[in-house]
Formats: structure tokens, sequence, C-alpha cells
């Protein structure tokens, strides 16, 4: 198992949306920081983010403050692992609150057979193969930090962008990692597969149960989205160095589905000779959190804003533990 150490932006053999420019770059460079935010970057950020996912669902984000270094040293602690004897990883095989490994098996979504590891991190805690991987501790806990701090900026830019108070969307996400959410940091890597068999899935078709996903990828091609508003799949692409944000369930339910939750699938490609690596953070609201629509415009391109109105529904006001309930039990049922 190795990481791509380099690669051009488009390394598919397949035309891409990135190669066709159908993919909003984002460039985060001079935002500041969560406690001394740059209000006018912060308020441009915040247009362009607000106008990419409600257009394409998702956006890819340049010089947002994670090295490099940091993801390939996730990658090849993860591969470590993944080296054990299958003994030793049951050892640290997902526990009920989702916190763990998770071995390639049968699809969530699908009757298919997803090939992947999965490493699961949550606010529950538990342990992690430290003893057996060293290193593994401190190369979790360094992208869990990272990561938390780019969502804070990425919260604070939606909330100004939603016209609310710059706080309004972190106040209700405040416990990132910590019991009482249901954020979750999530170490994957599928193995080279050689000719795709029958039946036999990367990860199926689906859409994404928080509020927005944040994805870091090796140069390994595969991820496809099905665009918003439209039945057409297209692959995405890879440019290097760059971070994805993808909309969620959640989003869609506060802002009255004008920033539709992304459905997207990781495929096998054409050439699969070579593993895949990636990292994703799934941000989750706090577990007490209320999802109401929001009472705000959000204008799109060649289109009159759009009022977003408080909507009761019959099942009444939802908390985010009750969404992500429901959603396990939907995907869960058969």
């Amino acid at each position: 198992m190795s990481c791509c150490t380099s690669a051009p932006i488009v390394t598919q053999t397949c035309e891409t949306l990135l190669s066709k420019c159908e993919v909003p770059i984002i460039d985060l460079a001079h935002m500041g920081t969560e406690r001394y935010p740059q209000k006018g970057v912060v308020k441009q950020v915040a247009s362009k983010l607000l106008r990419a996912l409600s257009e394409k669902g998702l956006a890819l984000l340049v010089n947002h403050g994670i090295p490099e270094c940091k993801m390939k040293a996730a990658y090849r602690a993860f591969d470590a692992f993944c080296e054990l004897p299958e003994e030793v990883r049951t050892k640290y095989e997902r526990n009920e609150s989702n916190y763990g490994y998770v071995k390639p098996g049968p699809s969530k979504y699908t009757d298919e057979k997803e090939a992947r590891h999965v490493f699961n991190v949550t606010g529950t805690g538990g342990p992690l193969p430290d003893e057996e991987v060293p290193g593994f501790k401190s190369a979790v806990d360094e992208l869990a930090r990272d990561f938390k701090q780019l969502s804070a900026m990425l919260l604070t830019a939606l909330a100004v962008g939603l016209e609310q108070s710059p706080d309004f969307l972190m106040s209700k996400h405040s416990r990132m990692l910590e019991p009482g959410n249901e954020s979750t940091l999530r170490l994957l890597y599928y193995p080279p597969l050689g000719a795709p068999a029958p039946g036999l899935a990367r990860c199926s078709a689906h859409c994404d149960y928080g509020t927005f996903t944040l994805l870091a990828q090796d140069c390994e091609g595969g991820l496809e989205i099905q665009t918003p508003y439209g039945e057409r799949w297209g692959r995405v692409g890879h440019l290097p160095g760059a971070i994805l944000v993808n909309t969620g369930d959640i989003l869609a339910n506060w802002t009255n589905n004008q920033l539709p939750a992304l459905r997207h699938r990781v495929v096998v490609p054409e050439h699969c000779g070579r593993g895949r690596h990636s990292i994703a953070f799934f941000v989750h609201p706090d577990t007490n959190t209320l999802i109401e629509p929001l009472d705000t415009k959000i204008a799109q391109a060649n289109q009159e804003p759009a009022l977003c109105r408080l909507q009761k529904k019959k099942r009444g006001v939802m908390t985010a533990y009750h969404h992500i309930q429901r959603r396990f039990r939907e995907t869960y049922a058969s």
C-alpha cells in the first residue's frame, strides 16, 4: 500500500468535471482564524460557498491550512493497520456508537459488496491501535484538530451567507468530536482490485447525513457525484492538496433544500492497480440542536432570490439526534 506522492491535476483517462471547469474552487487564504476572522474575506468566501453549494452541491477548497504531510502520515498509519492480521484488527471493530474499524463487506445502501477498510473516530472515544502502529494516535489527533478548525471557518462563512450572526452555526456545532455530537473523522483505504467484479463497489451511491462533509483524497480516481436537479453522474477529478466540501441532509433541511444534499459514490476506476486513500470529516450539529428551516434568502444565478420559510412538519421539529437516528434506521432497515 503506497500513497501517491505527486500527480497532475487530472489523473484519470476519462474526462472529469474538474477538467471541464465544472467544480467550483474556493480560496480560503487570508480568512483569518475563528477567533480573529477577516470579515471582508469571510463575506467573499460566504458568497462563493453558498453559490457553489446551491448550484453544484460541492466545492474544492484550497489554501485551507491543513498540510499535505499530515494527510500522508494518516494514510501511512492506516495502511500499516490494514496490514495487521485480521485477529488484531478485530480488536478495534466498530462499536454501537459508530467508533472503530469496519472491514470490507456488504454495502449499507445497496446489495453490493463494498471493497474498503474504514476506521471511524467519534466523540464517544475508544481505543486506537497505537501499540501495534506507533504514531497512529498522533496522526489522528493532529488531523482531528485541523479539521475542526477548518469546519469552524466554514460554519462561520455559511452563517454569514445565510444572513445569520457569524457564530449562529458554530454555536450549534460546539462539541464536534466530543460527547453529545455525532461528528466523525473517518480514515478510508480502498485496496487495489484488478479487474472489477460484478456487484463490487468501492462505495455505493448515497447522501451524507450531517451538515456537510470535508473530504481529502489521494490521486487515485473514482469519486463521482450526481448533479443537483439532475440525474447525470460525473467523475470529479483530482486537484492536489485541495479538500472537497459537500452538502449533507441537515444543511438541506436547514435551508429548505436550497442547498440540496449531494448524492455521490466511489466507483472502481478503469485502471485500478493501486489502492485509494481518503479522509472524511462528517460535520454534525450537537445532538440537542433543533433542525428547522431558516427564514433566509439564497440567491442563485439567473434566478430571483428564494425565501426559505419556516415550515412546521407534521412530525414536529427534529433534533440533530432524532435526524441521524432516523437516517440510521432507513439505512439499516434491511
